[in-house]
Parts: C-alpha cells; structure tokens; sequence
C-alpha cells in the first residue's frame, strides 16, 4: 500500500536546501503518478539553488531528471501505461502562441518549465503530464535514463551546427555535454576533433575513450592549431563553448575559421563583456545557441538504447536522497563527480 506522504528535496532560498515530508500527489486528467526510481543532479540545478534562475520561488521541490513507474493514470490517458518506466520532457508550452502551433515548443514565450518554474521530482512519487513522458525501453537502464533529457538539448545543438564529413570540431569544456559531443560529432562524420578542458585525468580518458584527437588544457587552446588542417584554414571549421564563461565564449570565437560556425551552450555566465561584435562580423561567423530540442526524445532514446551513445560511464557517484541537502548547501565543488545520480527508490 503506497503511503500518504513522501519524501521532498525542497528549495527555501540560497543555502537553503531541506528534506521533507508532503503529502503523495494523485492525477488529475491528462496526468500520470511515477513512483520515482533515479533522479538526476545536473549542472543547471546549481544556479536554481544560488537563486540564479528566473522563475524558480521559495518551497519549490528540486529536480528535472526522473526515471520512474508509473503507478496511477487519470482520466484520459490512454499512454503511458500502469507499470512503465518512463522519463520526462521538462517544459510546459502553452500550445497556442505562433511558435507553439508550428511545432516549435521550445521557442514558446510563455511557457514553464518542471523543476525550474514549476514543482519538480527530486521525491518518492511525483505527478507529471502525461504527454511530456516517454517510455523508457528495456535496454537502457534506469540511471543511464536521468541522462537523456540532457542528451536531447546536446543533440538539438549539433543538428543545427549541420556538420559535414571530415569537418575540424574545437569544444571548450570538461563536462557532461562537453564529452556527450565529442561521441555525437563522431557519429555525424566530424574530421578532427579537438577539446581543451581541465586537469580531470579520468575525464581525459573518457574523452579519448570517446574519440578526441586532441586534448589540451584549459588555456591552452592555442595549441589546437598544430594540427595541419586548422594551420591551412586559419581556425576550425565549428567552435563550441560548453562551459558559458567570459573566457570560454572568447576562446571559443577566437578559434573559428573565417565563415565558421560556432555553438554557445555553456551558460555559467547569462552575460559576458567584450564581445567581439567587429570580430564576428568581419569574419562572417555564424552563432547558434540552443537548448530545449523536443523533436530529438525518440532519437535520443534510439542511439542510447542501441550503444551508439554512452552515458552510463560518465555517471562518478550515485547518492542517497537524504545526502542531497548537505550537498546543495556546501560550497561548489570543482572536479567532483562528473554526473551524480539521485537514488530514490532504485535497487
């Protein structure tokens, strides 16, 4: 029998992280309820508990992450069913703006979005919209499942880039989506690919493992052009900025070709100075920022599920629900975990 309350990581401000007791939610129309296995901590879960985002409020509960059963539907639902996993496309458009009716929900003006805006699901059970689930299939396993949210932001920025076969790729970044491009760039055709991230030494290994051809140290993306096809053009072909940082932005830019092509993804800063507004122009390079794709679930599901893409080794530490406040309201780590994972209810 399921219990009438539950265990909450909720947000009361800044440092103000507390485990608590709510009561279980039930469905309403259109609604499934998930009794919640894993739960991902991603990057952006950071500047929410810093009081960085826009939207979020205090009492919010954390978290944008879940695999979960279903357990209870309400009226209407006819997918998913009682007893699927399922995993969750985060924003709420509002289906009826410009954008929205053109299939572009991730341009919407009004919309919310589940653990930023809006109640999320670092609990035991958690009620979500039935048509923002996705079945998870059996071949992929419940923490590896926390990861594909981020997977489908990551895959909607390189579709834009348009990469061609044996283009030059330079990424600036130690991170999750840093290594989640180098395995997607291989698998558009990308030529050499070259990052320069931090003294992580099992992220090194994980970058080759995925198949960097180069690997420098943070300032020193310099070096990037001893490779005999970025000398003969001057740059690369595509530049991405994974980190979001006044420094990172900068370099990044600086390392595109004339008529290249860069990618801004990384948002630890919303604003940088200096901007190389003349730069840009007279080199005639093109910018793309990008994060919420909902066109890629199915095939974000698909590469996952069939091993074309690994997330599962890039997981450092699973912890307990209870070991989430002390985290949060500690200072910043630097070179922890690369992705931690949230155990809920999971074996």
């Amino acid at each position: 029998m399921m219990s009438e309350t539950m265990r909450t990581i909720v947000w009361h401000g800044p440092g103000q992280v507390t485990l608590e007791q709510r009561p279980v939610p039930y469905p309403d129309d259109g609604e499934v309820l998930i009794e919640v296995l894993y739960n991902g901590l991603c990057s952006t879960d950071y500047p929410i508990v810093e009081g960085q985002v826009e939207g979020s409020w205090h009492g919010m509960v954390l978290g944008h992450e879940p695999v979960g059963i279903v357990r209870a539907v309400g009226e209407g639902v006819v997918s998913p069913c009682v007893g699927e996993r399922v995993i969750l496309d985060t924003m709420l458009a509002c289906g009826r703006c410009r954008f929205c009716r053109a299939g572009h929900t991730e341009l919407c003006a009004h919309s919310d979005e589940i653990g930023f805006s809006v109640d999320g699901n670092w609990s035991d059970y958690a009620v979500l919209p039935a048509a923002n689930v996705h079945v998870l299939p059996d071949a992929i396993d419940g923490i590896e499942g926390t990861m594909i949210e981020a997977l489908t932001c990551q895959m909607g920025g390189i579709e834009a880039l348009d990469i061609r076969f044996g283009e030059t790729v330079a990424i600036i970044g130690s991170g999750l989506a840093a290594l989640t491009f180098i395995q997607l760039l291989r698998l558009k055709g990308a030529g050499f690919v070259g990052i320069a991230m931090r003294d992580y030494p099992d992220r090194a290994a994980l970058a080759r493992q995925f198949g960097a051809d180069q690997i420098v140290l943070s300032g020193e993306a310099g070096r990037f052009r001893e490779s005999a096809q970025v000398q003969a053009d001057e740059g690369f072909d595509v530049t991405i900025d994974a980190v979001g940082t006044q420094e990172t932005t900068l370099t990044a830019l600086s390392l595109a070709r004339r008529g290249g092509r860069g990618l801004l993804y990384g948002l630890r800063r919303a604003v940088i100075d200096h901007f190389p507004l003349g730069d840009t122009i007279f080199r005639n390079l093109t910018l793309y920022g990008r994060t919420s794709a909902p066109w890629m679930w199915k095939p974000a599901i698909d590469l996952v599920a069939r091993g074309a893409v690994q997330l599962g080794s890039m997981v450092g530490e699973v912890i307990a629900l209870e070991g989430v406040p002390e985290l949060l309201n500690s200072d910043r780590e630097r070179g922890g975990p690369l992705k931690r994972v949230i155990r809920i209810r999971g074996n």
